[in-house]
């Protein structure tokens, strides 16, 4: 067998790197991608949770240290490490972090005007009675207005082969 592992008679001057084959690019991608976004969305929250005294500069100061610096730079490794797939693990992790800070920030705000406030005209089960009307409405709406040949056959013995 000294034709091996080529599996060809022909003479090469340096040995041949083999390919990655398909699935073992996915696979590497797509763990790249999962690492780069849970991992650095987990290391930029955790001093938001961990120090409640985010309406003060410093701690913010001191939070974004602790946790959004860090994960920036894991997110620049995994780019580096895993190419695209880790490049969108990345991205996708900053956007789930963007968005709790958003809220988090929205929150410290909140806190302070809730003291200022009037208390709502309507029953406090409205905060769920409301928005679940209007995605029940919704579906509603968008199956009565869904074309019928989207249902399919309505007679069962009209099925075509």
């Amino acid at each position: 067998m000294a034709l091996e592992p080529l599996n060809t008679d022909e003479k090469l001057d340096a040995a041949v790197r083999p390919e990655k084959d398909m699935d073992a690019q996915m696979i590497f991608g797509c763990s790249g991608f999962l690492v780069a976004a849970v991992a650095g969305y987990l290391l930029s929250i955790w001093p938001f949770v961990a120090f409640q005294k985010t309406e003060q500069i410093q701690w913010l100061l001191i939070c974004f240290a602790a946790g959004p610096l860090p994960a920036t730079i894991l997110g620049v490794y995994a780019t580096r490490k895993f190419g695209l797939g880790g490049a969108c693990g990345f991205i996708g992790g900053a956007l789930c972090t963007g968005v709790f800070l958003f809220l988090r920030i929205q929150h410290s705000f909140i806190s302070a005007l809730a003291q200022q406030a009037p208390r709502p005209e309507y029953p406090e089960a409205f905060q769920y009675l409301v928005p679940g009307a209007y995605i029940l409405a919704c579906i509603f709406l968008a199956i009565l207005i869904l074309p019928k040949d989207e249902f399919g056959p309505s007679d069962p013995a009209a099925k075509g082969p």
